[in-house]
């Protein structure tokens, strides 16, 4: 251990868990285990530990997963045949694969050992310094995952506006830095982690039963205090202008270690017991909220976030959303995930309710609503924060439908968010109970899948700056738009026949011109009879990949038989380029759930207007058309098919459709892609985000 490191509980914990997991290894210690973990065992291997006599915290799987046990003589011929095997699955380039066998410990009584499956032990684990071998893109889905839980819904994280709290209300320049420490999220079943892997285009097909991220590092929060006495100008989900907002800002600077298991065959049908770790990665995070100051709404939230692996390859993120509304079922899932997942906004939360010993959500004269209930503790003098009273939440719904939502706080008078925070999150479908009302009312089997999603923060403040000025919500002003200025209204809907309305000016082979050449053209196509017996197309796309132009149309009748073929034009009229046909029941059919829309062409007019969008005009158009490398078109919902963990245009909801535009590229050694999506309905921004990595 180098000299410069003290032997102290509180000098050990604020180091990273890399560099306490080298600290092990320079000790001869296990290297397995979370941060808690690695410093009781330094600290017992020094002699030092706090409390002998006190148990460690029950280790789960991944805290042993670097530890093999009782293994035979011939472990050593069974470890390079396994390390051949993982190099065929996951194509990996296996720099140091090492059995450990650990020195005997003697274990407290009191620690109940936690008894696995035999195929579910883990007999080895593969250390990779990088997962380059499988693919760059993979990180980009993980950046996306990490937005999704921790700022993806920002618009509901600290900025919703409830009832205050009488200690300090949120102040113009306000900002506090905080620690981030043994934070994790973690998937456990297949089902669940599929929903991951299925939306990374292969990348992650490696990964199955089990996926965890562990985080540790530090974040702010502050207030803006912006030129116009304090507030800021921002825009909305219309690209309209004029609306004065508070801009609210959250940033994190984490360390990140990855654990994961792979299949055990090349068919990829039997999750194995190997396992893979990735330690000592880089993730920066940096959210933007802007919260309209008369009405608190959250008009724009922007989310950069950046992921650097040991090699310091780096895959960058930036996420515009527009609120949650077009979120569907996912939007009322969200604010639960990611209401714990930053420090909370006191004022926001309690209102004017007075913090004291014993007060409680319940109490007749607070009027609490909200599925959030918490109850104060005694005051009690914290070792690192001083008096603070420990106030205890629960959401009330999530606790009766599938798994648990709960949070500790620490409260001190004069500070707008806690001094520490401490958040715990379950989701598991085989918790339901009958009591169940929320979940199943407003999500359905597949927003919640078999497995589990675990959440736990804690977060310490270590600064804190006061601000200037109160905040004065619900100023009125005059400079932002009428509700119904520069807004498409039902006058410019169009019902459905065969498709989402086109009618476009861009396109000289527009989707009516393209559905007409296909009947006229290919009378005996299974897209052709679809749509003549009642079918429709509810998925289609546009692009220029040969210079030409094409559509990529996918079909479905009212058996829920569907398809998919790809359409050019020719000298002829039109021919098909590819077809296909999909399982009975992979798509359903379901004419009723479909709404009017506005057309393409109005939609893509709005977009294409630089004034409106101005972030993302640059990325997707040339000149007043689209870049000739975007992929334009639509995509119809008339299932709850939403995903939990994807942050993807499509599958927003029973019954929505949203336009949706795409491009790939290739800018200075750098792969982008670009993805936005609009609500077909009402013409406003749902989302968009771009993903830039390494070529190499």
């Amino acid at each position: 251990m180098s000299e410069d490191v003290s032997i102290d509980r509180e000098s050990l914990t604020s180091n990273t868990v890399a560099k306490l997991r080298a600290i092990c290894k320079d000790r001869g210690l296990l290297v397995s285990g979370k941060k808690s973990v690695l410093v009781d065992r330094i600290l017992e291997d020094a002699g030092i530990l706090d409390d002998p006599t006190k148990a460690p915290e029950e280790e789960t799987w991944e805290e042993d997963a670097l530890v093999v046990d009782d293994d035979p003589p011939d472990t050593r011929e069974k470890v390079d045949d396994v390390l051949s095997r993982i190099g065929e699955v996951i194509e990996a380039e296996v720099v140091v694969a090492e059995v450990v066998t650990p020195e005997p410990e003697e274990a407290p009584v009191t620690l109940e050992p936690v008894i696995l499956g035999e195929d579910d032990q883990p007999s080895l684990v593969i250390s990779m310094p990088t997962l380059s071998s499988l693919g760059d893109r993979w990180k980009a889905v993980v950046a996306v995952l990490l937005v999704t839980i921790l700022v993806g819904a920002a618009a509901t994280v600290f900025l919703q506006r409830s009832s205050g709290f009488t200690v300090s209300k949120l102040r113009f320049g306000e900002s506090m830095d905080f620690q981030v420490i043994d934070s994790s999220v973690s998937i456990n079943g297949e089902e669940m982690l599929s929903i991951v892997r299925d939306s990374a285009g292969g990348i992650l097909d490696p990964s199955c039963g089990e996926f965890s991220m562990d985080m540790d590092g530090t974040g702010t929060v502050l207030v803006t205090d912006g030129p116009e006495s304090g507030a800021v100008e921002t825009t909305d989900s219309l690209g309209r202008s004029g609306f004065l907002s508070v801009e609210k800002m959250i940033s994190m600077d984490l360390d990140v270690d990855f654990e994961g298991r792979t299949w055990r065959d090349d068919a990829e049908t039997d999750c194995g017991n190997i396992r893979w770790v990735m330690s000592g990665n880089d993730l920066t995070v940096e959210s933007t909220s802007w919260v309209e100051i008369e009405k608190t709404e959250v008009k724009r939230t922007h989310t950069a976030v950046s992921f650097s692996d040991v090699d310091s390859v780096t895959t960058n993120l930036r996420a515009v959303t527009y609120g949650a509304g077009g979120l569907g079922g996912l939007a009322e899932l969200l604010p639960i995930l990611s209401f714990p997942m930053t420090p909370i906004e006191l004022h926001d939360f309690f209102g004017d309710v007075v913090i004291k010993e014993g007060a409680r959500s319940s109490d007749p004269d607070i009027n609490w609503n909200s599925d959030w209930n918490w109850e104060v503790k005694k005051e009690f003098r914290d070792d690192t924060h001083g008096l603070v009273y420990p106030v205890f939440l629960e959401q009330e719904e999530i606790g009766r439908c599938f798994g648990h939502a709960t949070i500790q706080i620490y409260v001190q008078s004069g500070s707008a968010w806690p001094v520490k925070q401490m958040s715990d999150i379950l989701l598991d479908k085989d918790l339901e109970t009958k009591d169940c009302d929320f979940l199943v009312s407003s999500l359905s089997d597949e927003i919640l899948p078999e497995g589990t999603l675990s959440i736990t923060t804690t977060f310490s403040r270590t600064d804190s700056s006061p601000g200037s000025r109160p905040i004065d919500w619900n100023r009125d002003y005059i400079t932002s738009p009428a509700d119904g200025d520069d807004r498409p209204g039902t006058s410019t809907k169009r019902n459905w026949v065969d498709s989402m309305w086109d009618e476009s000016d861009i396109r000289q082979f527009d989707l009516e011109e393209a559905v007409t050449c296909l009947k006229s053209s290919h009378p005996n196509n299974q897209a052709t009879q679809a749509l003549d017996s009642g079918g429709y197309i509810w998925k289609a796309s546009w692009s220029k990949p040969t210079g030409e132009g094409e559509w990529n149309m996918s079909w479905v009748d009212e058996d829920d038989a569907s398809g998919w073929l790809v359409l050019r034009r020719s000298p002829e009229g039109c021919e098909v380029i590819s077809s296909g046909s999909n399982n009975r029941g992979d798509v359903s059919w379901n004419r009723d759930s479909i709404p009017s829309t506005q057309t393409l062409s109005l939609l893509e007019q709005r977009i294409l207007s630089p004034d409106r969008y101005p972030d993302i005009s640059q990325f997707i158009q040339s000149g007043s058309s689209w870049n000739p490398e975007a992929e334009v078109g639509y995509r119809l919902s008339v299932t709850e098919d939403n995903e939990i963990l994807s942050f993807l245009p499509g599958d927003l909801g029973d019954g929505k459709v949203t336009m949706t535009a795409t491009r790939n590229w290739e800018e200075n050694g750098r792969d982008k892609s670009l993805d936005l999506a609009m609500d077909a309905e009402t013409g406003e921004m749902l989302l968009w985000y771009l993903i830039d990595r390494s070529t190499g």
